[in-house]
C-alpha cells in the first residue's frame, strides 16, 4: 500500500471518527432539546470560540 493510500484512509478514518461523534453527540442531546435550541447553542458557542481565538490573536501583538 502506498504513503498516498495509506494517508487518504488515515483522512477518512478521522473524517468518519468526527462525523459519528457529531451524530452521537446530535442524537442524545435531541432526547432533552430541539433542533433550534441545539443550533442556537452551537452558534452561540463557535462565537465565543471565535472571541477567545481573536483575543488570543489580538494579545500576541
Amino acid at each position: 500500500m502506498t504513503f498516498a493510500r495509506q494517508l487518504m484512509n488515515f483522512i477518512e478514518d478521522v473524517s468518519n471518527f468526527f462525523s459519528n461523534l457529531i451524530s452521537d453527540i446530535h442524537t442524545f442531546l435531541n432526547r432533552f432539546l430541539s433542533d433550534d435550541i441545539i443550533l442556537i447553542f452551537g452558534i452561540l458557542i463557535a462565537a465565543f470560540l471565535a472571541t477567545l481565538i481573536f483575543r488570543a490573536v489580538i494579545n500576541k501583538r
